[in-house]
């Protein structure tokens, strides 16, 4: 028999805090429909699902499961992260991979910040957070494919989600990122499986930074 567990996070957050926003349009269109859910998943055979729903125009509940488990893990977005997301179908995926864990790739579209989520199906296994994440959905960041990537002021984090191997490469010192704001300190990046390449910008200066990965 299947019963709703809401699961408390314990989690890896990464600068949860924000600042409020800008003045600038919005990252993308934030037409509001409640009634629309995100759906994902997979050909696998327990059909592992994850769903979004919303509530005031914001992402709302968040929920995954499979076929096979006891359980419905689900947490509530403004909650975890602390702050209303606006959520659009042009800035959203998710990676799942069998019934393991997915990975929910998302950008809030009236800041352009970046988050992601780390959801095991165990439900023993506390989720990850990250609310400093580098996501292609933003024209001026490449991730290439099968690759997350987020910063912490003052390191860049690359994961390939097929494997959970990791790379980083730091900034050599820790820069004030808004990453409400991110592109007034971090202008570009390009992340390859085999390069990270990030130009960040300090007293006006652009800095490249590269370094050679193997994912």
């Amino acid at each position: 028999m299947r019963f709703l567990l809401l699961i408390p996070v314990i989690a890896v957050c990464l600068f949860c805090s924000c600042s409020g926003g800008n003045a600038n349009k919005p990252f993308c269109d934030t037409t509001c429909n409640d009634r629309d859910t995100f759906k994902f998943t997979n050909d696998h055979t327990q059909h592992p699902l994850v769903t979004i729903s919303k509530h005031n125009c914001a992402a709302d509940t968040l929920t995954w499961s499979h076929d096979q488990s006891f359980t419905v893990r689900q947490i509530v977005l403004p909650i975890v992260f602390d702050n209303p997301i606006k959520i659009n179908k042009a800035a959203i995926n998710c990676f799942i991979k069998d019934t393991t864990y997915a990975w929910l790739k998302f950008n809030d579209c009236k800041t352009g910040r970046g988050y992601l989520l780390k959801l095991p199906f165990n439900p023993k296994a506390s989720i990850s957070k990250i609310s400093g994440a580098i996501n292609n959905f933003d024209p001026k960041f490449t991730v290439e494919k099968d690759l997350v990537a987020y910063t912490d002021r003052g390191t860049i984090y690359v994961e390939d989600v097929n494997t959970g191997k990791k790379e980083a490469m730091t900034f050599k010192e820790e820069y004030p990122i808004d990453f409400d704001k991110i592109h007034e300190t971090v202008d570009t990046a390009n992340i390859t499986h085999a390069r990270i390449f990030v130009q960040l910008i300090k007293n006006g200066e652009k800095i490249p930074l590269e370094k050679k990965i193997n994912l």
